[in-house]
């Protein structure tokens, strides 16, 4: 009736504003839709087109344009595709309803929403948000989304009337999600952060449902992305003879044509022993007579994994060669066991952090002590003999030149003694010899005299 109302008044005014119209009114029958000329107001979800990945979220805001319309009331029922989406939060808390008749629900079994409320004192606008809705796709697909038919925005006229509105619906694809990166194991290499000495690394990895195969790479690489090409419909992977060095096992999955995202598997490989070394032995003297103790340093490198640990056997070489050595973790320098009789050999392994392991032997045996004793002092014993000579040219500098002195005037006085007590000698002998010589003659003197005496004279006649 109330439609009847409105198109009589409008014809009757089109009338009058229509020159000729009764004059021309019996002859032409004029039609006019009451309904294109009432307001009219727009309502659509915001995109109303888009593509998201299955399992994935996205918001959709719902936007009134009222076309320079005032309105209070919104009453709008939505509809979408319960097997491909649904819905998580049917608003985020804005909106222009002021006043919510009824909260904001929805049925994600029959795939139905609603907002249903007024705004006091009505609003004009172009893009006015009435909720915003959260949904989570579920399907692969063209999911709708649109208003039902009994939705409605009802004008600020204060008659409830019913504004013309045009309800938009939105279409949205929901493509298949990406295979998640494929997750690797290893029973030969299981640690990623672990050096191994197995150059046969064997890998295996989990097959998602729906995949339907797998490419992979295996290099030097950390982010290399394997072609597009289906390699293996297996979940298994064996390598043989690698050189040493890291590793990097790259493969991604396709599933309903989609290929996922690349995991990846960290290997190191170090086949090859530590550098060769050379221990060496320091004999501890504490007194001249004896040797205290033995201590055997070693040090080496290894050019992949790095040293680990060293260890240290002894064997007493008086024992039977087929005996073993007990080994323990030692440090550099180690002591050895020593009475200084023992006749031993120290053994020294080097392990790196992949397990492989350098042997390197010395022998250990008391050495002479007085030759050790004067190897392990030398640096002191020349230090002292430097510091001695060093002493008496101080003092020959210092004292030199007159002590010569005196010893030359001392040598000098000693020779003229000498040679006065040589003199003096002789002197002697020879006064004692004059004298024994003069004894002599006065003694013959006096022998002949006698005998001069004594014999008889002879008178001849």
């Amino acid at each position: 009736m109330k439609r009847n109302s409105k198109l009589l008044i409008v014809a009757v005014f089109s009338a009058l504003l229509l020159p000729g119209a009764v004059i021309h009114a019996q002859q032409k029958t004029v039609q006019i839709n009451v309904s294109e000329l009432l307001p009219h107001v727009e309502v659509s979800f915001a995109p109303q087109s888009g593509t998201f990945v299955e399992g994935s979220t996205f918001q959709v805001p719902i936007l009134v344009n009222t076309k320079g319309t005032s309105i209070n009331g919104i009453d709008l029922k939505i509809s979408f595709d319960a097997n491909k989406l649904s819905i998580i939060q049917p608003s985020n808390g804005k909106s222009i309803i002021g006043v919510w008749v009824e909260p904001p629900a929805y049925d994600n079994s029959r795939g139905t929403a609603s907002f249903v409320g007024v705004i006091p004192n009505g609003i004009t606008t172009s893009s006015g948000l009435i909720g915003t809705i959260t949904f989570i796709a579920k399907g692969i697909g063209e999911a709708v989304v649109s208003f039902k038919s009994n939705s409605s925005i009802l004008v600020n006229d204060g008659l409830g009337s019913v504004a013309t509105t045009n309800f938009r619906r939105a279409g949205y694809n929901i493509i298949p999600k990406p295979p998640e990166g494929v997750i690797i194991y290893s029973e030969t290499h299981p640690s990623q952060s672990t050096w191994y000495n197995n150059k046969n690394p064997f890998f295996t990895w989990d097959k998602e449902k729906g995949v339907t195969g797998f490419s992979y790479v295996l290099d030097n690489m950390p982010s290399t992305i394997p072609d597009n090409n289906v390699l293996t419909t297996d979940t298994i992977k064996a390598y043989q003879n690698l050189n040493d060095g890291i590793y990097y096992f790259h493969i991604k999955a396709i599933k309903n044509g989609v290929w996922g995202t690349t995991g990846t598997f960290l290997v190191k490989i170090d086949t090859t022993p530590p550098a060769d070394f050379k221990p060496r032995a320091e004999y501890v003297v504490a007194a001249v007579v004896m040797v205290e103790r033995v201590l055997v340093s070693f040090l080496t490198t290894d050019n992949l994994s790095g040293i680990d640990y060293y260890e240290v056997g002894v064997i007493d070489k008086s024992q039977p060669a087929t005996e073993s050595p007990v080994f323990t973790v030692a440090e550099s320098p180690f002591q050895v066991p020593f009475t200084g009789r023992d006749a031993l050999r120290v053994i020294v392994r080097a392990v790196d952090k992949a397990g492989n392991i350098k042997d390197e032997s010395i022998n250990v045996q008391a050495p002479l002590v007085i030759g050790q004793f004067i190897k392990d002092y030398s640096t002191y014993i020349l230090l002292g003999i430097l510091l001695l000579a060093v002493f008496m040219l101080l003092i020959h500098y210092l004292f030199g030149h007159k002590l010569l002195a005196h010893l030359r005037r001392a040598f000098a006085i000693v020779k003229e003694e000498e040679a006065s007590e040589h003199e003096h000698t002789a002197q002697s002998e020879l006064n004692r010899q004059s004298f024994n010589s003069t004894s002599i003659q006065n003694n013959s003197l006096n022998t002949t005299q006698t005998d001069v005496d004594n014999k008889p004279v002879i008178i001849n006649k």
